[in-house]
């Protein structure tokens, strides 16, 4: 059995504990009760994230595709003619329809989570030009700009995430990354056969595109996913729920990277996604998958999350708290007695000098030591500091970030 637990209606903050049962592998969470809610707050945030989809094309159009054909207009006529030589000219303009591709994906993204409120952008009769003209007039109206830089990345993020958790070319970084974890989470059940862990709970906190808590399930546990970011929830619902055959959506997620670039046909490459089908579990009728949308401490700081999990496995995920204390109580509220943690990543702490928001830093050492002064037990013989790991990287590019991540094992200890 797979379900959908709509920890929040996907409205940030407030759990209501509400369970969706789908046949098959349908994790679908239910973002139409976000737009008709009254919570003003919640509403607008998930307005914006959708009006960032759809405003996709019109933004990178004007500030990446037409600004750079402008700027070669305005050469002389002789540089002019050896930019064209190199067939510059060509390649913007390639993008340019490459940018058209990615709209028409993410409008299909969005409407498989507003399904009862948008039209169909796959229908040329349903109206979904209208309705989207209709929807940024309105937003025009209410004194909102279409949309931010800051939302527009994170747009662009979401379609690397895709190659990371949905992609063969991720195959690496997920190797790098979620392998060391999946391999210490069967460690700890060896003792167990794949076809009877379906009664050992793993929770997956930050899960993002859900592909972790994905590969957890197909190595026989039961998994629940959770995450917070509307635009991850949007990405996540559609690949979990919304795609039949494998490779069967193409994205160009380095369209928009100019700078760095070795060959023209790597910014221009095409990505296909998924490359595995998440409705085909091996363990389907043993094990259950889930994902829960909201913020992890509302979640499961519940009650009725007290005791309920057999291990949690984090994946970059401890430095997206404000305070990691607070993280650490609910793990601990959460896990029964003798549960395991299993965690791998950086610790660059996601609101360090952002205006307006508290935040507290430790050094990884400190962070050590918070762990085992809540009480939890360290495994030295699994401690690894230094795990030489990527995040969305473009392989092809002539930059390349490197984390040096650390991976550890704790363990809450029995009554």
């Amino acid at each position: 059995m797979h379900t959908h637990n709509n920890g929040q209606s996907l409205c940030h903050g407030h759990g209501d504990g509400r369970t969706h049962t789908h046949n098959g592998a349908n994790i679908e969470p239910d973002f139409t009760e976000a737009v008709d809610s009254k919570d003003k707050e919640e509403t607008n945030a998930l307005e914006d994230v959708i009006a960032g989809y759809l405003f996709y094309k019109t933004y990178t159009l004007n500030t990446g595709i037409y600004r750079r054909l402008h700027h070669i207009d305005e050469l002389s006529e002789r540089h002019r003619k050896l930019v064209s030589s190199l067939g510059t000219i060509d390649k913007i303009k390639k993008a340019e329809s490459l940018v058209r591709v990615n709209q028409s994906f993410l409008n299909l993204l969005v409407h498989a989570s507003t399904v009862n409120s948008m039209p169909d952008p796959a229908d040329k009769d349903s109206g979904f030009k209208e309705w989207s003209k209709g929807f940024f007039e309105f937003r025009e109206r209410a004194g909102k700009a279409p949309t931010s830089t800051h939302y527009m990345e994170k747009v662009h993020s979401t379609l690397k995430q895709f190659v990371r958790d949905w992609a063969e070319e991720g195959r690496e970084e997920r190797e790098q990354t979620y392998g060391p974890l999946l391999v210490a989470l069967e460690k700890e059940f060896a003792h167990i056969d794949p076809e009877s862990r379906g009664s050992v709970r793993v929770l997956v906190p930050g899960a993002g595109l859900g592909r972790l808590a994905y590969e957890i399930c197909c190595r026989g546990f039961s998994s629940q996913g959770n995450e917070f970011s509307y635009f991850m929830l949007f990405a996540s619902n559609f690949v979990l729920n919304k795609t039949s055959e494998l490779n069967e959506h193409t994205i160009y997620p380095f369209v928009h990277q100019f700078s760095n670039v070795v060959r023209v046909e790597d910014q221009l490459r095409p990505v296909t996604i998924p490359d595995v089908l998440p409705r085909n579990l091996p363990f389907d009728e043993s094990a259950e998958f889930s994902m829960t949308a909201g913020d992890f401490i509302d979640i499961y700081s519940a009650d009725d999350e007290k005791d309920q999990w057999d291990a949690i496995v984090t994946c970059f995920f401890m430095d997206t708290a404000k305070n990691v204390l607070a993280y650490l109580d609910t793990m601990w509220h959460a896990m029964k007695p003798g549960a395991v943690w299993i965690n791998l990543g950086p610790l660059l702490w996601h609101f360090d000098n952002v205006a307006g928001e508290s935040s507290i830093e430790f050094t990884r050492d400190e962070f050590i030591e918070l762990v085992k002064k809540v009480g939890f037990e360290l495994d030295d013989s699994q401690f690894n500091e230094s795990i030489s790991v990527s995040y969305t990287a473009n392989y092809r590019s002539m930059l390349q970030y490197t984390y040096h991540a650390f991976m550890f094992v704790a363990r809450k200890p029995k009554d």
